[in-house]
């Protein structure tokens, strides 16, 4: 049996289809269940991915998301992220956390957060708690002892409502996939520019939260720092990112080239040490 794709959503995601009737009955239902695992838990992970974790051939796994399309769970493939996802209308049971997992989680919201959080930290705290909640009593109940302990991050700071709401409409671009009119200045100068970036990454840099995208303007891939903004205009204009773009590679370019920053403070030459907070 093969396969048959639907595209959509300009082309960036592709829906798999039986292309033929067949029978699920010759497909193990326990890798199935381990294919919608995986789809749930990876992020857009590509068909290599998928044999080598099911101990398959590629043939084998594109046989089987056809069989999950014929029986109703839709898959899309990710022009943009060379990989495949369950597709929004599909709801499954979540994954079980791990304990140590949202361990993990609550030493994070509860320490992360200060005047450069993105505005987030409260909200993340606030989630916390309602997922701590709806964990099995045992977990429960050990994990509210350890947040008794682990105390909120004293150095909370009000963020000014004009960088609230260059936050704000950085995320909402980061949602919806469009492109920002950025207004820039350079730390400490009256140097102004402005233009149209399309966000690859957002990533924070040495302590600082920077913006990895292409500059309609400069008709090349810039890192902003965040605190060099000064205003955002969310666009109707959408954007894809390069599938083969890679941050750590455009670090280590941005270490040897200071045409690649908008700005100053080039990153340091370990840059590509750094952590890629929302993207890879």
């Amino acid at each position: 049996m093969g396969t048959a794709i639907s595209e959509n959503n300009n082309g960036r995601e592709r829906l798999i289809v039986p292309a033929e009737p067949s029978h699920s009955s010759q497909f193990p239902l326990a890798r199935l269940i381990q294919l919608i695992v995986l789809l749930q838990t990876e992020r857009c992970p590509n068909a290599r991915r998928l044999a080598e974790i099911c101990e398959v051939s590629r043939r084998t796994i594109y046989r089987d998301l056809a069989a999950l399309a014929e029986a109703g769970v839709s898959v899309l493939y990710r022009s943009d992220r060379q990989g495949y996802q369950l597709a929004q209308n599909v709801f499954m049971q979540p994954p079980k956390m791990e304990e140590r997992e949202a361990l993990a989680l609550l030493v994070s919201c509860r320490q992360g957060g200060s005047g450069d959080d993105l505005g987030l930290s409260r909200h993340a705290n606030q989630a916390i708690d309602k997922l701590v909640q709806c964990l099995p009593e045992g977990m429960r109940t050990r994990l509210l002892a350890a947040a008794e302990i682990l105390s909120d991050a004293l150095d909370h700071l009000e963020l000014s409502p004009i960088r609230r709401e260059v936050d704000d409409r950085i995320l909402a671009a980061l949602t919806q996939r469009r492109q920002v009119r950025l207004r820039v200045r350079e730390t400490g100068t009256s140097v102004v520019e402005t233009t149209k970036l399309g966000i690859y990454r957002l990533a924070k840099l040495h302590g600082f939260w920077c913006l990895v995208g292409r500059s309609t303007r400069h008709c090349r891939v810039l890192l902003i720092p965040l605190d060099q903004i000064e205003q955002v205009e969310l666009t109707e204009d959408p954007y894809s990112i390069p599938p083969r773009f890679n941050l750590v590679r455009f670090l280590a370019s941005t270490a040897a080239s200071s045409s690649l920053l908008l700005f100053s403070r080039p990153p340091a030459n370990d840059a590509v040490q750094a952590s890629d907070s929302l993207g890879d």
